[in-house]
């Protein structure tokens, strides 16, 4: 559990529409988000417990999930900035909750990060749950692992969900703005690793 809250709590994309969403629509919808990504995150380990992980460690396929995923944070910016600018309210801004979860899956579905991570913290931690409890015990550790992200997740979204009655107005879109000013910066990041794993390939 501790695992899964300290891989989960540093500051990135997928932390930052956390708290975005719970400003705009409440705690459902940032919450969602992060259930979205454990969703992506749940099926990455999947592919490493079942061995399929080789298959994306290829060149060509990190250079598609990086582009994909800068045109994804991308176009979640240019949401932002679109919200700010319009001076939208909290109702107005808010997407629907299906939409919610699929913006975290997508996020983390499309991070190269996520397959890196899998392919060896995570690999790691997959041969060590077996090493020690046996492979029939091993879905408990592991399962330990997304109850502390899910943990994180909810602590988050409910940090969220206090503030949001003290943030309105034109502190809202200042928060929203920057929140679309970081997702952005993540997006060009993303597109330059796309541009430097095509070099490298």
């Amino acid at each position: 559990m501790v695992i899964g809250v300290a891989l989960a709590a540093p500051i990135g994309p997928i932390n930052i529409e956390i708290v975005r969403r719970c400003l705009l629509g409440g705690f459902r919808h940032g919450w969602l988000v992060g259930v979205g990504a454990l969703s992506a995150d749940t099926l990455y380990a999947t592919l490493v417990a079942t061995g399929l992980t080789p298959l994306a460690d290829r060149p060509a396929l990190r250079f598609s999930l990086f582009l994909a995923g800068a045109l994804m944070l991308a176009y979640l910016a240019w949401g932002s900035f679109q919200t700010a600018l319009a001076q939208q309210s909290a109702v107005d801004a808010t997407p629907r909750a299906g939409r919610s979860w699929m913006t975290g899956f997508l996020m983390a579905a499309l991070n190269p990060l996520g397959i890196v991570y899998w392919l060896s913290i995570g690999a790691a931690l997959v041969a060590s749950a077996v090493a020690q409890v046996g492979a029939a015990g091993s879905p408990l550790l592991i399962g330990g692992v997304f109850f502390g992200i899910l943990c994180w997740v909810t602590f988050l979204s409910a940090i969220g969900q206090v503030a949001r009655p003290f943030v309105s107005g034109s502190g809202l879109r200042w928060i929203t703005a920057g929140s679309g000013l970081l997702l952005l910066g993540f997006a060009v990041w993303f597109l330059v690793q796309a541009i430097q794993s095509l070099s490298a390939g």
